[in-house]
């Protein structure tokens, strides 16, 4: 489990595991993405405006023995806006882009974005049982418990502390449910 750029850490973390450490094999049994800082096609096989190019982490899913869960929400200004500006200042792709959020947007954002697309399901109430399935993406749409303004940088990215959140986050370490 990781927030903001920790996110970005752990999940590049799993291209370390060795090349057999995948399925049952992988000491990772889920990974939770909280408001991550880091491109939502980092999993991608083709990126939408670049087909042929692939995210940086694709191919490590396997490398998880259990779901892949990321939360997202608008109110998120860190992630919202200013990842895709800084993204998009740097030159990470050099070609124009029509909408920022989009092209340079991060996972924090608005989840994973990948084909096949991830199931999204709403950041649901303390004890609901989710039914994750293994070694699948899963973006939760926090909007409606990650909403607080905590300051007028970076909105909500940091109003993570939320009974919501750590049901999600034991149901996909199947430590509860």
């Amino acid at each position: 489990m990781g927030h903001s750029f920790g996110a970005r850490l752990v999940s590049y973390s799993l291209a370390g595991l060795k090349a057999d450490q995948t399925g049952g094999g992988s000491p990772v049994k889920s990974l939770t993405l909280i408001q991550g800082a880091f491109s939502h096609f980092a999993f991608a096989s083709d990126l939408p405006f670049n087909p042929g190019r692939k995210g940086a982490l694709v191919g490590v899913r396997d490398r998880v023995d259990g779901p892949l869960l990321a939360t997202f929400t608008a109110a998120d200004r860190a992630v919202g806006w200013w990842y895709p500006t800084a993204s998009a200042l740097k030159r990470e792709d050099n070609q124009s882009a029509s909408d920022l959020t989009f092209r340079w947007g991060a996972m924090g954002h608005d989840g994973y974005q990948q084909d096949p697309a991830p199931i999204t399901v709403p950041l649901a109430a303390t004890g609901h049982v989710y039914n994750f399935a293994p070694r699948r993406f899963y973006s939760l749409d926090s909007n409606a418990v990650i909403r607080a303004n905590q300051s007028a940088f970076s909105g909500a990215h940091s109003d993570i502390r939320h009974p919501e959140v750590l049901c999600a986050v034991l149901n996909a370490a199947g430590l509860a449910g």
